[in-house]
């Protein structure tokens, strides 16, 4: 992320109306399908590898435009403003699981009312739409609409063509228009073209009616008004109206707002909302508005910290005692201690995030969670804090919070350093499927085999020579074969096995388990435990059934 003043290159040529007219017509070939060519100079590694944008590209796409928009353009990474947009966000897609994203919802300081999502599951607000909500049920239908267009695959399905669009040099193009806020680049969530627009116009259409849609569905599942985006898009016309003496009229793309605002009030009268929401959303609005207001106006992006200095005179001495029950194996005893220092002196910070380094450690991680979010309302401007809640989030299954907390941490600390570059790595498995596909097979390649390790099996008998596990690795994780450990347990829980997994060939790996290496064969289940790091990325069970015949030898 840069300051304004450091702007790309790309950002500066918007500075004339010439050099604004050569850009649009730069973004509109970019977006336009039918308009990019492919003469053999230009290479997509994507067309390459496949002929179609799967659920693995759409994540690398969606990464490389996030990586590059936030280069240009300036994103909100306070707490309050971010973590509210995120909680609102996480609602929704908690009524959607499971599916195949981790949701990030980012605020882009930028006037107008805008939002957009693209492929793999980021959701982007300008500040304007924030600013200019009126409740929560209006963010939320426009949340909605937006994740219904990554759960539908939109851009996917529209870009399933013979060209696909060069994301990166399109979030450049997007970051220039944000960031002068030019109207003729952006309105209501889409890049205007205006080359081509007839041919793609009929697909828009429907993609539009289809996030309405679904978008109203996700919303009164999530506890939310399906009507509140009707009021957005009447405020998206009345800007429309405003534009149309400096825009030509043809390129207001975004189809059919009036009717939309219409067929959404239609559908809304069949829907109701199916929950309460969280109140502390409700009620997070007026405070995320109005800090954003003040890091608008300051062009900032996180409010400092405004806490008052904690009497350490009275903590100091409590930490001392806590870490040597700590260090004794302890720990109770030094939470304890700690309780006391926390209502002694309940604005230090170093106390909370002590007690959450206790409680993560005994696995205790709803506990730790709330003390690392009690560390962050006293400061939020720690990094390590971030991190930790980010791995207590992770500990407890929850993968979304999960990721915000570690690129929370990353803006507080930058990539290169030790801490963003663990905190990255963390994200990248969060993100990406490590193992996506993994079973069990006999090792024989004879006819019928339908796996890199023969044939697939679901039971085996103490006469088999050996059982295999075999898995298909991510295309992040094939050059890190090496830190891939298998353990082998026993229907006892005995731990027969342990060594590193072994390559097939790319992307397959395996291991296996010879039965005259093996002492005891108990009946049961089997199970393979794979570890990444010290993460279980894999774990699954065989039947092991007591054999009628001679065992073979092998």
């Amino acid at each position: 992320m840069v300051a304004r003043g450091r702007l790309s290159s790309l950002a500066f040529a918007l500075r004339s109306r010439r050099a604004r007219a050569r850009l649009w017509v730069t973004c509109a070939l970019l977006v336009s399908p039918g308009c990019i060519q492919d003469d053999g100079t230009r290479f997509n590694p994507i067309e390459i590898v496949s002929p179609r944008i799967d659920d693995e590209a759409e994540r690398r796409l969606g990464m490389e435009f996030d990586r590059e928009l936030r280069k240009h353009v300036r994103v909100i990474t306070d707490p309050v403003v971010a973590g509210f947009l995120n909680d609102l966000g996480q609602s929704i897609v908690s009524t959607i699981e499971p599916q195949p994203f981790i949701y990030r919802f980012r605020v882009v300081q930028a006037s107008s009312l805008n939002a957009f999502a693209v492929p793999g599951g980021y959701v982007y607000f300008h500040s304007g739409t924030l600013l200019a909500a009126n409740d929560v049920d209006e963010l939320a239908g426009i949340m909605g609409h937006e994740i219904a267009h990554v759960k539908a695959h939109h851009v996917a399905r529209r870009e399933n063509q013979p060209k696909i669009p060069d994301f990166v040099l399109l979030a450049a193009g997007m970051a220039a228009a944000i960031a002068t806020n030019e109207p003729g680049f952006l309105v209501g969530g889409q890049i205007l073209t205006g080359v081509n627009i007839a041919l793609q116009l009929r697909y828009t259409r429907e993609f539009e009616a289809e996030a309405d849609q679904l978008g109203g569905i996700f919303v009164a599942r999530a506890g939310y008004h399906p009507s509140g985006i009707t009021r957005f898009f009447e405020r998206l016309l009345e800007e429309e109206k405003e534009l149309r003496d400096r825009v030509p009229p043809y390129l207001f793309s975004h189809p059919a707002v009036a009717e939309r605002i219409e067929s959404i009030r239609l559908a809304a009268k069949t829907l109701r909302p199916m929950r309460e929401p969280d109140p502390a959303i409700r009620s997070g609005l007026r405070e995320a508005q109005a800090r954003l207001e003040y890091l608008v106006a300051g062009n900032r992006d996180r409010v400092p910290r405004d806490t008052p200095a904690p009497d350490r005179s009275k903590t100091d001495p409590l930490l001392a005692k806590a870490d040597r029950f700590a260090e004794l194996g302890e720990p109770d005893a030094a939470l304890v201690v700690l309780a006391r220092a926390e209502t002694i002196e309940p604005t230090d910070p170093r106390v909370p995030f002590q007690i959450g380094n206790l409680l993560g450690d005994a696995g205790r991680n709803a506990d730790a969670i709330a003390a690392y979010q009690r560390t962050l309302r006293l400061d939020p401007s720690t990094a390590l804090v971030f991190y930790r809640l980010g791995l207590a989030h992770k500990a407890a299954g929850n993968r979304h919070h999960a990721v915000y907390a570690l690129e929370q941490a990353i803006a507080r600390t930058g990539e290169g350093s030790d801490l963003g570059r663990r905190a990255d790595w963390e994200i990248v498995k969060l993100t990406f499927p490590i193992i996506p596909e993994a079973g069990f097979a006999d090792g024989l390649h004879g006819d019928g085999a339908d796996t890199p390790a023969g044939h697939s099996r679901e039971t085996f008998g103490d006469g088999d020579r050996e059982i295999v596990w075999w898995a298909r690795l991510g295309p992040r994780f094939v050059n890190i074969v090496d830190r891939i450990r298998v353990r082998w347990i026993d229907p006892t829980g005995a731990v027969v096995q342990e060594g590193p997994a072994v390559s097939l060939h790319r992307p397959y790996i395996s291991s296996r388990v010879a039965w005259d290496a093996v002492a005891e064969r108990p009946p049961g289940p089997w199970t393979v435990e794979v570890r990444l790091d010290d993460d279980v990325v894999d774990r699954r069970s065989v039947q092991v059934i007591p054999s009628r015949g001679p065992r073979i030898s092998p």
